[in-house]
């Protein structure tokens, strides 16, 4: 079996759900917030760029963190608005900096290796383990 062809055992966070997606996708779907209810997990991580992504698509509030600071939360509903109206970018409360949306980063279709907060591919290519963020079950921080 060649690399490309095998598939990736993950568990998605939010349902603890176990399932195979393919390598590309393993990654991003680590960290993923989307229902599985009716579709397996490579259908529900195939994206199309075109659209939100599937995981914003449900209300992920009732299901973030306790533990995440007022700032945190403010900072996911900006990213989920943002996504809904399919923005590129949305303004950090805390810093003012202009923020790539996981919107913007669906369009590109790969990860580019900067750390982006937003990342959906799970930041596989960033090469500098200091630039490399935790995921705090909204974004990488």
């Amino acid at each position: 079996m060649s690399p490309s062809s095998r598939s990736v055992s993950v568990v998605c966070l939010s349902l603890g759900r176990t399932g195979s997606v393919p390598p590309a996708l393993g990654a991003a779907s680590r960290h993923c917030r989307a229902r599985h209810a009716t579709r397996s997990m490579a259908e529900v991580h195939t994206r199309d760029a075109a659209s939100p992504p599937a995981c914003l698509k449900t209300d992920t509030s009732a299901r973030m963190d306790v533990r995440l600071t007022e700032e945190d939360r403010d900072i996911a509903r900006l990213h989920r608005e943002a996504c809904e109206a399919k923005a590129e970018m949305y303004t950090d409360p805390v810093t003012g900096y202009k923020v790539f949306t996981e919107f913007a980063h669906l369009q590109r279709g790969k990860c580019c290796g900067s750390g982006c907060r937003h990342c959906p591919y799970g930041q596989v290519n960033v090469k500098d383990p200091a630039k490399k963020k935790k995921f705090n079950t909204a974004f990488y921080a």
